[in-house]
């Protein structure tokens, strides 16, 4: 047992100094290739580096020589300007002793200045009592009691309806009076039935809230305003407009002159006449 383990022990010992020997070796040479590596590369780029230099030099050796700048004209113009210069006038001294005079005087003047006294403290206390009392009097003054908004529809509603009134009452006196009896009147034609021959124009909106005439594509401010001059408040009046009538209104538009037709606003208006919130056309019209 004893002699197994010491054969085993000098293997074991033999085996570590050949690996030991082995690695050294191997150490060694790895050294010696990266040193002569190291060599090669060195001796490369010095001879890249003389390269480069050498071509450096080269270049700038095939740059020309600068040219000497001729700077006699310079010099002879600073000549000439030197020689104005010295023929130039040499000014006269001022005398400034008058105006150190004058103001060593005034600053006597200044100094014979009498400092004025304080000036005496005014009492603010009687006015400050007055503001007071006002202050305390415009306090006391009771507060009125808001006054309740007072409706006046009933009343505008009262006022269309005599207005209406009014109109139509007018018209049945327009009418012409009642004629002869029929034995002593002479036969005539039936009448004809009445048409309008202008539009319906009013003199302002009598008939409630004037409509937004805006809503009819083509009118804008400038031309909802121009329809108000002309008696123009309502959808409803713009629907019932013939060809004779859009001609008279067209008339009175100046630059805006063909867009009744141009927009139909015609048949605009009465779709919107229909809406809730639009004003209605009184009945007896």
């Amino acid at each position: 047992m004893i002699y197994l383990l010491v054969k085993y022990s000098l293997l074991f010992l033999l085996a570590a100094a050949l690996g030991f020997v082995l690695g050294w070796w191997l150490s060694r040479r790895k050294i010696e290739d990266v040193t002569e590596s190291y060599e090669d590369m060195r001796k490369s780029n010095a001879r890249t580096e003389e390269q480069n230099w050498e071509r450096l030099w080269g270049h700038l050796r095939a740059i020309p020589e600068p040219k000497e700048t001729d700077l006699a004209g310079v010099y002879e113009r600073l000549e000439g300007v030197m020689v104005s210069i010295s023929r130039l006038p040499k000014p006269e001294p001022v005398n400034l002793k008058p105006v150190v005079d004058n103001l060593h005087k005034l600053e006597k003047d200044i100094k014979s200045i009498p400092v004025p006294a304080a000036p005496p403290r005014v009492d603010f206390s009687p006015l400050t009592g007055k503001i007071e009392a006002l202050q305390a009097a415009v306090r006391s003054i009771p507060r009125p009691e808001p006054q309740r908004e007072v409706d006046f529809r009933p009343i505008e509603h009262r006022l269309e309806a005599i207005e209406t009134e009014v109109g139509s009452l007018g018209k049945r006196l327009e009418r012409p009076a009642s004629v002869a009896p029929a034995s002593h009147r002479e036969p005539r034609e039936a009448p004809a039935k009445v048409s309008r021959e202008e539009p319906r124009i009013l003199n302002a909106a009598l008939y409630g809230n004037k409509d937004n005439l805006k809503l009819i594509r083509g009118i804008g401010p400038k031309l909802e305003n121009l329809l108000n001059e002309n008696g123009v408040y309502y959808f409803w009046q713009v629907a019932e407009w013939n060809d004779r009538d859009i001609d008279i209104i067209d008339e009175r538009l100046d630059v805006f002159k063909g867009r009744i037709g141009r927009d139909n606003w015609v048949r605009q208006a009465d779709r919107l006449r229909r809406d809730p919130e639009a004003a209605r056309m009184p009945a007896d019209l």
